[in-house]
């Protein structure tokens, strides 16, 4: 037993315990390679990050991308997978091409929309121009740049709550809803009290799955704003970063992370607990 599970156990301890707890000691150190200093501050960054106008804008930055996104990627997603389970003809085909965002690197994804929004030859501009709308500047209106970004996840993210909720549709049992149908339950009221609650621990855990996701998104960002224009778009991930990378205070950039740790198995903990609580009720 322990000659099979040792591999394993080795591989989680290197890769994942001693990187956390690594991380975790050097939070309490102020350790600026630019200065050749590395000094125990104790709680010094957690401290300052109180005080980092930049920290609490990326903190609201991120907190407005994982609601707003992660609410309109399950409402779409789930109204999406009522709509093909019609079974329409032809649907397999468009079901195919409504995947294909999810299938890509988010670096690439925030590339290639920085080319479409460009304000001047970008293709959507171009189509808005040609049908006499205005053309925002996507990227660089700090008023709606953050938006901008969030769309573009949503886009890219929201065929993976389809897939999930579409596959949990799928599994139903027919019994309940031929029931439905001989009780005379029109198809609104059916959708309504039978099939969104069944559909419940699907939509839930795919609500779950993409909130983490986009409480740590950092690579979107890299490739779409680069957290601008000034801080409009930072999110904590690409705060962390810019920390670590470009300024290298890397006791800093772990505290950053160590308080998305926290927050994350905070909420994470409690989405939990309310998931089991509905199960419950709808059992």
């Amino acid at each position: 037993m322990v000659l099979l599970l040792g591999p394993a156990v080795l591989y989680l301890v290197a890769f994942s315990v001693f990187p956390l707890l690594y991380s975790l000691t050097i939070s309490f150190f102020d350790w600026r390679v630019t200065e050749s200093r590395f000094e125990f501050i104790g709680l010094g960054n957690y401290r300052e990050l109180v005080q980092d106008q930049v920290f609490w804008q990326a903190a609201t930055n991120t907190a407005l991308m994982t609601t707003v996104g992660v609410t309109i990627q399950v409402v779409l997603g789930t109204l999406l997978a009522l709509f093909f389970n019609l079974h329409l003809r032809g649907s397999w085909l468009v079901r195919g091409i409504l995947v294909l965002p999810m299938l890509l690197t988010p670096v690439v994804v925030g590339v290639m929309w920085r080319a479409l929004l460009n304000p001047d030859w970008g293709l959507v501009n171009w189509g808005l121009g040609q049908a006499g709308l205005p053309q925002p500047l996507w990227l660089g209106d700090p008023s709606i740049a953050l938006w901008t970004l969030t769309l573009v996840d949503v886009w890219q993210w929201m065929p993976f709550v389809f897939v999930v909720v579409f596959a949990r549709l799928q599994a139903l049992p027919h019994e309940v809803f031929e029931a439905a149908q001989v009780d005379g339950a029109g198809r609104l009221a059916t959708i309504g009290r039978i099939t969104l609650p069944l559909l419940g621990p699907a939509i839930a855990f795919a609500a779950i799955f993409r909130a983490i996701d986009a409480f740590r998104t950092f690579d979107l960002v890299f490739g779409l704003t680069y957290g601008g224009p000034g801080r409009v778009s930072t999110t904590l991930s690409f705060w962390a970063f810019e920390n670590g990378r470009t300024f290298q205070r890397y006791g800093y950039a772990s505290a950053i992370a160590y308080v998305m740790v926290i927050v994350a198995v905070v909420g994470v903990t409690l989405l939990f607990r309310y998931v089991q609580v509905r199960r419950e009720d709808a059992s």
